[in-house]
C-alpha cells in the first residue's frame, strides 16, 4: 500500500474533513472510526465507482478544487491518508488556502454582518473567490420581498466588497496593517437570486492608486452570473483612525 511516506505531512483539519465527507457519503455513521490508512477498497468501506463519483463531487465542493478525469483512480482513493495528501498537493498548486489559515478571521466584520461564508482560493495582493451561503433563514429576508424573498443586491455588493477587502494588498491581520473602505460601486445585476444558494463570489485587483485599489467583482450561482462589475476600496490606516 501506498503511503505518505516522505512527503508533505497530513494536515489533520483536512485529515478530519476528509473523514467526515466520507462518512456522510458513504452512510457510515458520524461516530464511525476510520483509520488514516484503511483502505477504500476491498476492505470494510469497498467503494464502488458510484462511491468516487459522490466522493469526487463532495471533496471539489469542500475543498475548492478540481479532481482531473486522470486522477480519479485507486491511486488518490486508496485510502483517507492518500486522498488527503492530493487535496493539499492540489490546493498549493491552485491557491486554495490551507484550512490552518483563517483569512475570515483577517475582516473587520463580524456575523451577522459578514456576507462571505468561506475562502476557496486566495492569491494574497492579487485575488480571491470564496462563497456566501445563505439558508433562506436570515433576519433580513423576513422584510426583503415576504412570502418570496430575494437576496438584496446591496448586500451581494457587500459580500464582493468584503471579499476584495481580503484580495487586495496590505490586508489587515490580527488587527494591524489597513483596512479597505468602500469608495465606490459600479455592479449590474443580471439575475435576481432566491435562497437557499451558494453565492459564488470573485474579485480580482485591477489597479492600485495610493490608497485606492480598484477590483474587478462577479457573483455567480450555478454557474450563472447574477452581479458583475468594479469596486473600489479606500485603505485608510488603523493608526490614523485612532490619531
Amino acid at each position: 500500500m501506498r503511503t505518505m511516506g516522505a512527503e508533505a505531512a497530513a494536515d489533520p483539519q483536512i485529515v478530519e474533513r476528509v473523514k467526515t465527507i466520507v462518512r456522510r457519503d458513504l452512510k457510515l455513521g458520524p461516530t464511525a472510526q476510520i483509520a488514516d490508512d484503511m483502505p477504500f477498497f476491498g476492505g470494510d468501506i469497498d467503494m464502488d465507482s458510484l462511491d468516487i463519483l459522490l466522493l469526487v463531487t463532495s471533496i471539489e465542493k469542500e475543498f475548492g478544487i478540481k479532481v482531473p478525469n486522470a486522477a480519479v483512480g485507486r491511486e488518490v482513493f486508496e485510502s483517507v491518508a492518500t486522498l488527503t495528501q492530493f487535496v493539499q498537493k492540489q490546493q498549493a498548486a491552485s491557491g486554495a488556502p490551507s484550512p490552518a489559515v483563517d483569512y475570515l478571521a483577517r475582516l473587520p466584520h463580524q456575523p451577522p454582518f459578514r456576507f462571505v461564508s468561506k475562502i476557496t482560493e486566495m492569491r494574497d495582493g492579487d485575488s480571491a473567490e470564496g462563497i456566501w451561503s445563505l439558508a433562506g433563514s436570515e433576519a433580513f429576508f423576513a422584510g426583503h420581498f415576504p412570502g418570496r424573498p430575494l437576496v438584496p443586491g446591496v448586500l451581494i455588493v457587500e459580500a464582493l466588497a468584503q471579499l476584495s477587502g481580503l484580495a487586495g494588498p496590505s490586508v489587515a491581520i490580527d488587527g494591524g496593517g489597513e483596512e479597505g473602505k468602500l469608495a465606490h460601486a459600479d455592479v449590474r445585476f443580471d439575475e435576481s437570486v432566491a435562497p437557499p444558494a451558494d453565492i459564488v463570489l470573485k474579485s480580482k485587483l485591477l489597479r492600485a492608486m495610493g490608497a485606492l485599489q480598484q477590483f474587478n467583482v462577479e457573483a455567480s450561482v450555478n454557474g450563472a452570473i447574477v452581479a458583475r462589475g468594479t469596486l473600489t476600496l479606500h485603505r485608510t490606516p488603523k493608526s490614523a483612525e485612532a490619531s
